[in-house]
């Protein structure tokens, strides 16, 4: 593999890290809404055990924080779907549908590689040759496109 194959993989693994940045930050939400929804039992008792005045400023922290990770997880599931939309037409711009399959199988829907042999119906090594060439390709077009906006 060539230095410009390696740096058009992980280009186009960046989506991966995204995605599971969005996954991680969706378990915190997620988290976060437990955290609330076992805080409003204790809210909502006698009072016998627990300081009411307390316990609504806990709940309220605990919805401060769950507007924050809500944000940060819209923001970065917006990031997340301008990155896939722009790896997308990169891969549309490859001109071979076989390789353009692979691309879109490994790095746009992140299937592990014995999956992407299985739907594309070539042996393992004959994806990994369409691969190495693929990525050939996409660092073509990468080279392309920072040669144009160099020039402008």
């Amino acid at each position: 593999m060539t230095d410009e194959a390696y740096a058009a993989k992980q280009w186009l693994r960046r989506i991966h890290y995204l995605a599971l940045r969005v996954e991680a930050s969706e378990r915190t939400l997620e988290v976060l809404q437990n955290r609330i929804d076992g805080g409003v039992a204790k809210y909502e008792n006698d009072g016998a055990t627990v300081d009411r005045d307390q316990a609504r400023k806990k709940h309220e922290d605990q919805m401060l924080d769950y507007v924050e990770q809500s944000e940060k997880l819209s923001k970065e599931r917006h990031k997340l779907n301008r990155e896939i939309v722009k790896t997308q037409k990169v891969i549309k711009k490859i001109g071979d549908p076989e390789l353009e399959a692979i691309a879109t199988n490994r790095y746009i829907f992140r299937l592990n590689w014995s999956d992407v042999v299985k739907i594309s119906h070539f042996s393992r090594a004959q994806v990994f040759r369409y691969h190495l060439k693929m990525l050939d390709k996409v660092a073509a077009i990468l080279n392309n496109e920072k040669e144009k906006k160099n020039e402008q």
